[in-house]
């Protein structure tokens, strides 16, 4: 199969210069294993102020930001704000008219409604998306950028004209610029709901293909893959570098091909080593032993104090492989 990002653009993506010292232009950090932990993700179409945490009072006033904040604590879900790339996603909405996607990521479904206003979200059952009146579920891929710029200017400087880019090349409304999703240090930075596939360091090219592969193939690009946000880092780096060998040898395996679980081994925890096993759906097996290798310091975020980062690596030479 080739490559989605062999496909040709209409456009160029035309990036700003970052200042010296942005926290993205520290490059040596494996991607692999730095994607948020989270399972259920809900999207709220918002084109007004996102302020620095979307719960600090900018978005919604006090009372809206903890009843929200409690909710999504209370239901295990994530929420991102979100609006169209550019100008448009800039205007005022009409009452009514605000869009939300409740993303179910172990499951890869995903669910559409509309609600006259955030609070609206407070009535709703959205651990369980399947019985909100109103919702339907769509065979659709979302790819949300980080555009977030008072959390940090990398996300803005990088993210908005990616987004911009995305939403010219793909269809129509799968494209949308978000509120923090984790790692700005990674800028540009995109998930894909409903699945929870996260990327960093993103250009035009795998750009496309991170949509691309999901929304054609039902398979993640392995193009600044993160890993997945159902799994834990070092279940998340485990899952992108068997994705890595298999792709070497031309394989794509669908989002349900992999099952990932961790082993507990007596004294590995203890060790810094996590075992994890890959099992494809054809009896494959890997057996991985990860470890976090420690990296000079940079600051995680533009502005802050540098401090020491990490890796997810082999703890091994080589992944033990039964295929």
């Amino acid at each position: 199969m080739s490559s989605c990002a062999d496909r040709p653009s209409e456009h160029r993506l035309v990036t700003p210069p970052l200042p010296p010292g942005s926290c993205s232009s520290f490059t040596d950090e494996e991607l692999a294993g730095t994607a948020a932990h989270e399972n259920l993700w809900v999207a709220l179409e918002h084109p007004g102020n996102w302020g620095r945490d979307i719960y600090d009072g900018h978005a919604f006033d006090a009372e809206t930001s903890a009843a929200l904040q409690q909710k999504m604590a209370d239901a295990g879900a994530r929420l991102l704000l979100i609006r169209k790339p550019g100008r448009a996603g800039q205007a005022a909405r009409a009452a009514g008219s605000h869009r939300v996607f409740v993303a179910d990521a172990a499951k890869a479904r995903l669910y559409a409604l509309t609600v006259k206003d955030a609070r609206d979200l407070l009535d709703l059952p959205l651990d369980t998306p399947q019985l909100i009146a109103g919702a339907r579920q769509v065979q659709q891929t979302l790819m949300l950028v980080c555009t977030n710029a008072k959390r940090d200017r990398c996300c803005a400087l990088a993210g908005r004209p990616l987004a911009d880019f995305l939403a010219r090349e793909l269809p129509a409304d799968t494209v949308w610029e978000c509120s923090h999703t984790g790692g700005h240090r990674f800028a540009p930075v995109a998930i894909a709901l409903p699945t929870g596939y996260t990327y960093g360091r993103l250009n035009a090219a795998s750009g496309l293909s991170a949509y691309r592969s999901l929304a054609e193939h039902n398979a993640p690009s392995t193009l600044g893959l993160r890993g997945r946000s159902t799994l834990d880092g070092a279940e998340q780096a485990a899952e992108v570098l068997v994705r890595r060998e298999l792709a070497e040898r031309g394989e794509t395996p669908s989002v349900g091909d992999l099952t990932i679980s961790e082993l507990a081994k007596p004294g590995a925890r203890s060790a810094g080593v996590h075992h994890v096993v890959v099992t494809h759906r054809d009896g494959r097996r890997w057996e991985l032993a990860l470890q976090q290798k420690g990296l000079p310091p940079r600051p995680a975020s533009c502005g802050k104090e540098a401090k020491p980062g990490a890796s997810w690596v082999p703890a091994q030479e080589r992944p033990a492989s039964s295929c």
